[in-house]
């Protein structure tokens, strides 16, 4: 898992980057920026939204992960959902368990916007036996479109930065081109 957050911020900074290095006229001035969809949360009373970096990555079985992050990369979501394309919309559990086990989880790093010293909680190493839920109100995988909401309790991972728990509130995503 820890791997994987890696993974996730280098993906997030490389297309903030991307995004970022574009020339842009003067007649764009107000436009935002258009990006593979919108994710937002709420996390400590403080509510993110994410239209620049947010995504989808397809993994080559049946699992596809939703990404976003703050806008200074502080903050980074990551929300692998397993078996999408079988089970399609639902309500998918964020349970207890390890990083050897393939679940639907739910995780975000703290402070990690150089890569290698955040902390990283995740919701197989919550305090309850379901530690959240993700619910899929739209999959579409032809056409591209992922959408619903999410909320999730995650644990500090083993041998990492963090302690405690952390929490997330007030989820949604509206996801529109995967990778």
């Amino acid at each position: 898992m820890h791997s994987f957050t890696r993974y996730a911020v280098l993906l997030l900074c490389g297309a903030s980057l991307g995004l970022s290095s574009c020339k842009k006229d003067s007649s764009d001035d107000d436009a935002t920026p258009e990006g593979d969809g919108i994710v937002t949360w709420t996390h400590n009373n403080v509510t993110y939204t994410d239209k620049i970096t947010a995504g989808a990555v397809v993994d080559p079985g049946d699992k596809i992960f939703i990404l976003a992050g703050s806008k200074d990369l502080n903050n980074v979501l990551s929300i692998p959902l397993l078996g999408l394309s079988a089970k399609g919309p639902g309500v998918y559990d964020l349970p207890k368990g390890s990083a050897l086990n393939d679940y639907s989880v739910g995780s975000i790093t703290l402070n990690g916007a150089d890569g290698k010293s955040g902390a990283t909680y995740t919701t197989l190493y919550g305090p309850n036996a379901i530690n959240g839920t993700v619910t899929v109100t739209e999959f579409d995988k032809n056409a591209q479109k992922l959408s619903g909401t999410f909320s999730f309790t995650a644990g500090a991972t083993p041998l990492g930065n963090g302690s405690g728990t952390q929490t997330v509130t007030n989820g949604s995503f509206s996801i529109h081109k995967f990778h």
